[in-house]
């Protein structure tokens, strides 16, 4: 299915949780032709690996980072170098990607350029989420994007059900969608400040 891909050659044999929002993602993104990119939580680099081709193939000039301390967490597990190298050799294909080795909020002192397009994906706890949220999505102007991955997950005290769902009450103006499938991926378009 995903064959035709770039990264299959290093990821196809790794299965992943994106499975059911890669060709979403492919194809949303010369819709909303984003300049700016940022992945809070690469793992094996699935998605940003399937932005960075569409990126790529509908000529958009767009720059992505990848940030990951890749030490894993309760949520994705502990895992050592091998989950980093394999990343870093699969986005190595796409001259448009930078990783960036370091925590979020490590990662965040360095940062003050807008977001277009910013994908959480990093620990799932509320708190997490929540706070993830808060630090980054005040660089994404309005009329930007938030996608927040596991949407649908509540066993392991994931959180971001709940938070999408007191976002939407707290931010009625902004525009919202859910996919449900690959255990949900939350679609937040910035209309106001907060």
């Amino acid at each position: 299915m995903f064959e035709d891909f770039k990264w299959y050659k290093h990821l196809g044999q790794h299965q992943t949780a994106w499975a059911g929002h890669i060709l979403y993602i492919y194809n949303q993104i010369p819709e909303w032709k984003p300049k700016t990119i940022v992945e809070l939580g690469v793992y094996l680099g699935h998605s940003l690996a399937t932005m960075a081709e569409s990126c790529l193939d509908n000529d958009l000039d767009t720059k992505l980072y990848g940030i990951d301390h890749f030490m894993g967490d309760e949520h994705a597990g502990k895992f050592g170098r091998e989950v980093e190298d394999i990343a870093t050799e699969c986005l190595s294909e796409y001259p448009n990607v930078t990783l960036i080795k370091k925590s979020f909020n490590e990662a965040l002192e360095d940062w003050d350029g807008a977001i277009d397009l910013l994908h959480i994906d990093g620990r799932h706890f509320y708190e997490d989420i929540k706070e993830d949220f808060t630090n980054w999505s005040k660089f994404v102007p309005i009329g930007g994007h938030i996608i927040m991955h596991d949407s649908q997950e509540t066993e392991r005290g994931f959180g971001i059900k709940r938070f999408f769902e007191e976002l939407q009450e707290q931010h009625p103006d902004w525009e919202y969608q859910e996919r449900k499938e690959s255990h949900g991926l939350a679609i937040c378009t910035k209309r106001s400040e907060l």
